[in-house]
């Protein structure tokens, strides 16, 4: 695999590793060396994960449990000053639904998983990579977050803001060897899109794709390791899209 053993000797964090792109993720990272903490609500399925990284050798913990909870903020506080590498994968939906029919409760679900914990998370870890003079930060992002989607005005909205986020923290962060970014990906067929997308919108999706298919969940991995990587030293701030060429060109074929 190319990068391995860039990350021997790091350790890093996963949230929302339980399937799909964070599985990829945890995975891409640990064939890198890195040591894993892994994180998600669904035990059996993050043993999965786990048991994938610990085929490449390396070491990888399971942390179950809701990331706005007290108790599993614990338990991380007791990591935070360890990681070397933070990825901001866990996300939160709202049901599909024009604004207005969507429960207020199910807003602040997706603001807490997606803008509040990476926030709290982030606070935790950074003056540790900053004390070391070492750090990766990376958030997962959409390209709907630029183009909006309808009938998901609150996810658009919670992910828009980790733009803000990057920007921001990068420039706290440049000049203590921590860089932050920031990773959009497009349609990729995943175990949620498969049950939360119908065909017929992932068809008209697709329609704007200049690749003309879904992505796999592996190429969004590949994209978050190398931004992890010692080879991205020079890469802050940034904004990167893993799209196929979503919105390339005037038309839609």
């Amino acid at each position: 695999m190319s990068g391995a053993g860039e990350l021997s000797g790091r350790t890093a964090l996963v949230t929302g590793a339980s399937r799909g792109i964070g599985r990829a993720i945890a995975v891409a990272l640990g064939g890198m060396g890195a040591k894993l903490f892994v994180a998600g609500r669904r035990a059996a399925e993050l043993e999965q994960t786990c048991s994938a990284v610990r085929a490449l050798g390396v070491e990888c913990e399971a942390l179950v449990g809701d990331l706005r909870e007290r108790a599993w903020m614990e338990r991380f506080e007791r990591i935070a000053t360890s990681l070397d590498v933070l990825v901001h994968n866990a996300a939160a939906f709202a049901p599909y639904a024009p604004l207005e029919r969507v429960d207020p409760a199910r807003i602040d679900e997706v603001l807490d998983v997606v803008v509040r914990a990476p926030l709290a998370l982030t606070a935790r870890v950074a003056p540790a990579m900053k004390a070391r003079g070492f750090g990766r930060i990376v958030s997962i992002g959409t390209i709907a977050a630029a183009h909006g989607a309808e009938g998901q005005v609150a996810y658009s909205t919670a992910k828009s803001a980790l733009l803000g986020f990057t920007k921001s923290l990068a420039a706290e962060c440049a000049r203590h060897g921590v860089t932050v970014n920031l990773v959009e990906p497009g349609l990729i067929a995943t175990e949620r899109i498969a049950e939360a997308v119908e065909p017929r919108f992932q068809e008209r999706l697709l329609a704007n794709v200049a690749l003309g298919r879904a992505g796999a969940a592996d190429e969004v991995a590949n994209a978050v390791a190398f931004l992890c990587s010692p080879r991205a030293a020079y890469i802050t701030g940034e904004v990167l899209r893993v799209s196929g060429g979503f919105g390339v060109g005037l038309y839609a074929r």
